[in-house]
């Protein structure tokens, strides 16, 4: 059996007159002239609206899930991971890395970058010694023997810990100097964020834009970095008349008389400090300059009598006053670059 090609299923080949009638009357039917009289398929325009948010919302979702994924590495590192150390004299670069127990040293004209872990970096000075003291998730640690560093982080409070001789600066989340002399002398400037100065039961805040000046087991005030001359000279009088034993009233109310005239209302900060660690200076006049810098009521004598008694919950009434609290340690990413 032989099989011929038939125009009716070949539709190539010439049809024969009764075939071409019957292609004629059916072609109105066939699916290339349905495609061209069916207009296009468009969803209606609440359905697209609903598809553009449901778009919309899978790509914040995923963006965020990235954004917290990338946090949690930059945070995490293994006990004892060595760091990345930077070295620049006289022009040449060379790379190294620091393990806990080790040190890096610059000698005159030498630099030196190391990357604190994946959450900032320290820039070391020359004519310093630094050493790496522990590092882990949550806990990395320096001690700086004598020069200068600087140190720009961004994690979270406590993460990041310079020793300074017995003293530990802890950061806040912020971007900081600190200067160690081998007598033991010191001090750290902070230029964004916040630290904690540690030394046996002294905990001092350091604010943005302060310096505290420290000399062995001592330590001073926090002072605005342009703070005057005759304000700097008026806190340390009054620091020097609060550590005489004898605790002459009349030479603490004088001196702390002579600081309150010369503050600034810029220099609310320190007087906060200085009326937190002594409390009794409240009695002072130190009470209603500090009130007039933050615009609080100066004659409100319940809350002056219990800040000279030690009331925390008054302390932290003016406390809160300030622009930006310690721990929002969030909003300086700007200090890594």
């Amino acid at each position: 059996m032989t099989e011929r090609d038939d125009p009716l299923w070949n539709p190539q080949l010439p049809a024969d007159p009764e075939l071409a009638r019957l292609q004629r009357l059916l072609a109105a039917y066939g699916s290339a002239a349905r495609a061209q009289a069916m207009p296009p398929q468009v969803p209606p325009r609440s359905a697209r609206r609903r598809g553009r948010r449901i778009a919309g919302w899978a790509m914040a979702a995923g963006f965020a899930l990235l954004l917290v994924g990338a946090h949690h590495y930059r945070l995490a590192w293994s006990s004892g991971q060595h760091w990345s150390v930077t070295q620049l004299a006289e022009g040449e670069r060379s790379r190294a890395t620091l393990a806990p127990g080790q040190g890096v040293t610059t000698g005159d004209g030498e630099t030196a970058r190391i990357a604190v872990a994946r959450i900032g970096n320290i820039a070391l000075s020359p004519r310093s010694r630094l050493r790496l003291v522990e590092t882990a998730a949550g806990r990395h640690s320096v001690a700086l023997d004598h020069g200068h560093l600087r140190a720009r982080i961004w994690a979270p409070p406590g993460y990041f810990r310079a020793g300074a001789g017995a003293a530990e600066v802890v950061d806040l989340g912020c971007d900081f100097e600190l200067w160690q002399e081998e007598d033991g002398a010191g001090r750290v400037r902070v230029h964004s964020g916040w630290i904690s100065y540690r030394h046996g039961a002294d905990d001092i805040l350091v604010a943005e834009g302060h310096v505290l000046a420290f000399a062995g087991d001592m330590a001073g005030t926090p002072m605005r970095h342009d703070a005057p001359a005759a304000l700097v000279a008026a806190v340390r009088a009054l620091e020097a008349a609060l550590r005489d034993d004898a605790g002459n009233a009349v030479l603490v109310e004088r001196a702390a008389r002579r600081v309150a005239d010369i503050a600034r209302d810029a220099d609310a900060f320190t007087l906060l400090s200085l009326l937190t660690r002594r409390p009794a200076l409240a009695r002072t006049a130190l009470y209603a300059r500090l009130a007039a810098a933050i615009d609080q009521p100066v004659d409100a004598h319940a809350h002056r009598a219990a800040w000279a008694a030690g009331d925390r919950q008054a302390m932290n009434l003016w406390w809160d006053t300030l622009p930006r609290q310690p721990k929002q340690w969030w909003g300086g990413w700007k200090d890594l670059l």
